[in-house]
């Protein structure tokens, strides 16, 4: 199930019935002002509130989504304990729509890419379009920014 945001038709939030209407209530209470922010803005405080408040539902800002760090952060360490045929669905999703890679098919065609620790590291370095993944996204992209300069540092990078 699918609303826009009852203030800003910018921001659609995806889950069932009951949590949607939940997470319109908590992105109102905690970001008041959220209609008069830029997206670089909106995204980094909407990115906080999912975290703090463990929003359930997923967030798009203009089609693209706002990324839960606290989430990926867990995902990343998960990985790095139990190598890459633990890759969660959900970071599995933030690697291939925001980190210049490309889905390979599935997950698994993923992980047989990149299927260790180091080459989840030289990924970063070096993502499928010879970037550095913190250098190819785009500058509206802060979510995902900050979410990626943490991966980097758990990672070493």
């Amino acid at each position: 199930m699918r609303k826009l945001l009852t203030i800003d038709s910018r921001i659609a939030i995806y889950g069932n019935k009951q949590t949607i209407e939940q997470t319109d209530i908590i992105l109102l209470k905690n970001i008041p002002d959220l209609l008069t922010l830029s997206e670089s803005q909106a995204r980094l405080q909407i990115q906080e509130t999912i975290d703090s408040e463990n929003i359930k539902a997923d967030i798009l800002f203009d089609g693209n989504s706002v990324w839960s760090k606290k989430k990926i952060l867990r995902d990343i360490k998960k990985v790095k304990k139990y190598g890459m045929q633990k890759l969660p669905d959900y970071l599995y999703q933030f690697l291939h729509l925001s980190c210049g890679s490309i889905a390979h098919y599935n997950k698994y065609g993923w992980i047989s890419t990149y299927p260790t620790i180091a080459h989840l590291k030289q990924f970063f370095r070096k993502n499928e379009f010879g970037e550095r993944v913190l250098y190819h996204l785009p500058v509206w992209k802060t979510d995902a920014y900050q979410i990626v300069k943490s991966i980097e540092q758990e990672l070493g990078v």
